[in-house]
């Protein structure tokens, strides 16, 4: 085998040398200036090393570049590539040419600005965390503002004291086996430190479980196009609404997406905006639940120079910088009562006025606006404005909950592991059946962005190159709710009962009531089915008195899936006692 590297107009042949008799184990020992680290390579892929963000394997150091150097594994055989970088990159005496590629041998030096990386067989060295003089942490928190500003990242800065040990023994034996290699750390001062680390911020990342510990996958794994995947569409419910995305999307009218947390809402709405003329245009998500009422506003419209204490400057709102876009309104229903009337006048004019201005501004979006309220009962008790709600929901969109598709469960678990296994450099592991029939039982009350965090941990504890039942949490997963299951049927070593009162969204049960007395006696599976799902209903309105939205909540659906059941059934709906 060979590789060519090229140098200006010439390319240069380079005969690869032989890795006899050696381990298959690579790694990149990384060396300088309080920097003693290992990173292990993979079996094949790339590898980018610099000090910006996209760098897999990031040295934060002022003689590396934000792109410095690209190493490639295949079949056995390392390559390096010097990708232009300002310092340079050089193995031994040889100072590469931007572009040029050359291969590496187990022992070989290769310098990146001041910082010496040695690529070895075998087992990796002692493990030293850098830490940055404070003057150029500083300067790398305000990186991290600037990119955080651009691009919506989260960030801490977090001050540390610790007494009684020297520097040497915090950066060997405490950070190094705390953080990764692309978090920061600085020295303070003496027995002080100061860290720099992404996070889930609560409620402006999420209010639930799984939504904050998938932004903080995200946050540590690099930024997604998406929370959610958008190519999976095997149930025969999002086959027809992604039909309807089809008519719609080229049009301008308002969409309203309903349904629960992490069911896939937002990916609905990108699918709207590339369906529609504005796809090169922007695609702004505004989480509406995540900021102060104060905040919101200033970020929506923006404000001119002094209308309020800190406004230092004129900034331009959200909705005026994506004009010729789509915005998407997340969690609409969270929106402050005032607010409402200021979006209702902008969705009308197509006009926002700053905070401070005296005038308006023309701006063209199409609102896309998602929640997992019941909107109709937010009205009723005075919460949403009625007008509003006709405004945003031109069309209403009803996204079905993972556990009523369940067909789509090992389409996503091949996503969500082939994505989780690029990130960690590792191959893509298979799900074992017995892991299968127990993702495909279990209710997913946080949708698919629970699946997403499960088979994301699993990827990591996986050693096997299979997941089974042993990575997944089994304690939660066959302690809590169970979907529909063929009765009789033991899932993960729990045998459903089909009379038995299953425990609700909220862990209480029902007990049977007089509605359900004398129902027909079920026939077949179907119907067996049919029958328990019919007596879980009707515990549950009786519990709630009747009122359809608690009913819901308590059975872990939401309202129109509920309403959905009710009609099938042949069930009057109950009036609210």
């Amino acid at each position: 085998m060979t590789s060519r590297g090229r140098t200006g107009d010439a390319t240069t042949l380079i005969e690869p040398r032989t890795h006899a008799n050696e381990s298959t184990r690579l790694s990149l020992q990384v060396l300088g200036a309080g920097i003693l680290d290992s990173f292990p390579l993979p079996e094949s892929g790339e590898v980018l090393i610099g000090r910006g963000d996209e760098a897999r394997l990031r040295i934060d150091d002022p003689s590396i570049s934000r792109r410095h150097a690209m190493v490639a594994v295949h079949n056995g055989v390392v390559l390096i590539r010097d990708l232009g970088s300002a310092n340079g990159t050089r193995l031994g005496e040889r100072q590469l040419a931007a572009n040029e590629t050359v291969e590496l041998a187990a022992g070989d030096v290769v310098d990146l600005g001041s910082v010496m990386l040695v690529l070895q067989r075998g087992f990796a060295a002692r493990r030293m965390r850098r830490l940055l003089p404070h003057g150029y942490f500083e300067a790398r928190v305000e990186e991290e503002c600037e990119s955080a500003a651009a691009g919506g990242g989260r960030f801490a800065v977090i001050r540390l004291h610790v007494d009684g040990v020297s520097d040497e023994q915090v950066a060997e034996e405490g950070l190094a086996e705390a953080l990764r290699a692309t978090d920061v750390a600085g020295l303070y001062g003496p027995s002080e430190y100061e860290l720099l680390l992404p996070v889930a911020l609560f409620p402006r990342d999420g209010r639930t479980a799984e939504a904050l510990l998938s932004a903080a996958n995200a946050a540590l794994g690099g930024p997604r196009s998406s929370d959610l995947p958008a190519a999976i569409v095997v149930d025969p419910a999002m086959q027809r609404i992604h039909r309807l995305l089809q008519r719609i999307g080229p049009g301008n009218i308002s969409v309203l997406v309903l349904g629960e947390t992490g069911a896939g809402k937002e990916v609905i709405a990108e699918t709207l905006h590339r369906l529609s003329p504005r796809a090169n245009g922007p695609f702004l998500r505004l989480n509406c639940g995540g900021f102060s009422e104060t905040l919101l506003e200033s970020e929506l419209f923006g404000h001119e120079k002094g209308a309020f204490t800190g406004a230092v400057a004129t900034k331009p709102g959200l909705l005026e910088s994506a004009d010729g876009g789509t915005v998407f309104l997340d969690e609409i229903g969270e929106l402050p009562i005032s607010l409402q009337v200021k979006l209702l006048r902008v969705i009308e004019d197509k006009q926002v006025q700053r905070v401070g201005a005296l005038k308006p501004r023309r701006i063209d979006v199409r609102f896309v606006s998602a929640t997992n309220r019941d909107l109709e009962d937010e009205i009723v008790r005075g919460a949403f404005r009625q007008d509003l709600f006709y405004r945003v929901s031109g069309v209403s969109i009803v996204i079905p909950p993972l556990r009523e598709r369940v067909s789509e469960i090992p389409h996503l678990c091949r996503l969500f592991a082939a994505e989780a296994a690029r990130q960690v450099g590792g191959r893509e592991p298979g799900v074992s059946s017995g892991a299968m029939k127990v993702l495909q039982s279990y209710a997913w009350p946080g949708n698919i962005r629970e699946l997403r965090n499960v088979i994301e941990r699993a990827v990591l504890l996986a050693t096997d190159g299979v997941i089974t039942e042993e990575q997944l949490p089994l304690e939660k997963m066959l302690g809590g709710r169970i979907a529909a299951t063929p009765i009789g049927q033991p899932v993960g070593g729990v045998l459903m009962n089909p009379y038995a009162a299953p425990p609700l969204a909220d862990g209480h049960s029902v007990q049977p009531g007089p509605a359900m007395q004398g129902l027909p006696q079920p026939t077949s599976l179907r119907d067996e089915i049919d029958d328990v799902e019919r007596r879980r209903i009707l515990a549950a309105l009786e519990s709630c008195a009747g009122n359809q939205t608690r009913a819901a909540r308590m059975l872990g659906i939401s309202r129109s899936t509920l309403s959905a059941r009710l009609e099938q059934f042949g069930l009057p709906r109950p009036r609210k006692r």
